[in-house]
């Protein structure tokens, strides 16, 4: 399948007019995928603006921006007309400070963050990671202190808190957030679980 003239124009002139375009699934207050929000995250944190093509309301932009990158999936970042990558690409790209090289933004501070683990929370991470082998607790904050944990394999660039025995894997972002928190295990209506306290917050 080759791409049509009209379709390749159509891209051509996007990112003739935008340095960064990122083309998504949604738009930048509202992804709809978790691949296209985290890559909003990622820039959200960068640049405050950059140009969004929604793939959803566009088939055509949909189908040919793969095959004009060569490119399967979606998101897909452009930056002065070069493709960058994918989700997975930019949040290395992140992590390592190579993205800010690209948008020529300040290196990270990559100072791991103060960070307290109660006992009972060291107890529980413990238990919930006994049989998970070769991966790390990732711990990702977002602006507004949302916050989750994940198990999964520990990236080069991770930023690596140490507490109470454990270690806690960050972005960089999510690294500043996180200076002063105090993980917890409590027990509430909803049940029981880890939670953050933010320093200043009770």
């Amino acid at each position: 399948m080759s791409l049509d003239s009209t379709t390749r124009e159509r891209i051509e002139t996007l990112l003739k007019d935008h340095r960064v375009v990122l083309f998504m699934k949604g738009d930048r207050q509202q992804p709809m995928c978790g691949f296209s929000a985290s890559a909003t995250n990622t820039l959200n944190e960068l640049l405050p603006d950059y140009h969004t093509v929604n793939v959803l309301e566009d088939p055509e932009i949909r189908e040919g921006i793969k095959l004009y990158g060569e490119w399967p999936t979606i998101p897909q970042l452009y930056v002065g007309g070069e493709l960058v990558g994918g989700a997975d690409i930019i949040s290395q790209m992140y992590g390592s400070g190579e993205l800010h090289t690209l948008f020529g933004v300040a290196a990270p501070d990559r100072t791991p963050p103060e960070i307290t683990i109660t006992d009972a929370a060291a107890e529980a991470i413990r238990q919930g990671t006994s049989n998970a082998q070769g991966v790390a607790l990732h711990l990702e904050i977002g602006p507004d202190h949302s916050a989750g944990f994940q198990l999964a394999p520990a990236g080069a660039h991770d930023i690596v808190a140490h507490a109470n025995g454990l270690d806690v894997h960050f972005d960089p972002a999510s690294a500043q957030r996180a200076r002063g928190i105090v993980i917890d295990w409590v027990s509430t209506v909803q049940g029981e679980g880890l939670s953050l306290t933010f320093p200043g917050t009770k």
